[in-house]
């Protein structure tokens, strides 16, 4: 057992036993395999090189569909709208290898504990709720994977870093008919600016799973990766609210 699932196994998370309520999702929060760090043969230069590309076609699309259909996007056609915002992940998704190309396993490893440790915590806070903790994946309605953390210092000077970021995904789990987790908006995000989370992509075909960056504001070196995988739980709590009627309608 890794030192991950051994700290998730010591939370009281739910056998994922048949019978529970119909209204309760069962939540699994592990790390994502290393999708990120599949191009760990790949230089700096190259994964720059593509995200320069994948941003250099997204902008001469855009200054197209502008002069074809008129400044104001939410006027546009569905689908000119829809290749745009295809167009924009792929550069977003660019953006991500590039900026977390040096991984960090401890990164993760705290994301995970501190995602798992809130619904935790927020369950025992509600005694119950609609969300409780899933020992495994393939029994859990959702999961949610921690694909990649990385830091930064304000200052170079600083001794440590005060400004840290996870990349995280939201996706079904095996308990989740793929057809209902499919109901959800493609385009959805979070609402609540004060979150510090932003959307990277929608699902796709080979990986039908929602996007998220979160961050933890900067200026504060201690606690730094525990505050942005704070405002990631946030944020999966909130998509949790958000899309429970879609997610538990038959």
């Amino acid at each position: 057992m890794t030192r991950i699932a051994a700290a998730i196994a010591g939370l009281a998370v739910s056998p994922c036993a048949a019978g529970e309520p119909a209204r309760v999702l069962l939540l699994h929060v592990t790390m994502a395999p290393a999708e990120f760090r599949l191009h760990t043969g790949d230089t700096r230069e190259a994964l720059k090189v593509r995200r320069d590309r994948a941003r250099a076609v997204r902008r001469f699309r855009e200054k197209q569909l502008k002069r074809e259909y008129g400044k104001r996007r939410e006027s546009w056609p569905p689908e000119p709208a829809r290749e745009l915002t295809r167009l924009e992940e792929v550069e977003a998704m660019a953006e991500a290898y590039y900026e977390y190309r040096k991984a960090d396993p401890q990164g993760i490893s705290e994301a995970v504990q501190e995602i798992a440790e809130f619904f935790q915590e927020k369950r025992v806070a509600r005694s119950g709720g609609r969300v409780r903790l899933c020992a495994s994946a393939s029994e859990a309605d959702l999961v949610v994977e921690v694909a990649a953390s990385r830091s930064a210092k304000t200052l170079p000077t600083q001794k440590r870093p005060d400004r840290c970021y996870v990349l995280f995904t939201v996706g079904a789990g095996g308990a989740m008919d793929p057809a209902r987790f499919a109901r959800v908006p493609r385009d959805y995000r979070t609402k609540k600016v004060s979150l510090r989370v932003w959307r990277i992509a929608g699902p796709r075909p080979e990986r039908p799973v929602f996007y998220f960056e979160s961050y933890n504001g900067g200026g504060k070196e201690f606690g730094c990766v525990n505050t942005a995988a704070s405002a990631a739980s946030a944020a999966v709590d909130m998509f949790i609210q958000d899309n429970y009627q879609v997610l538990t309608a038959p």
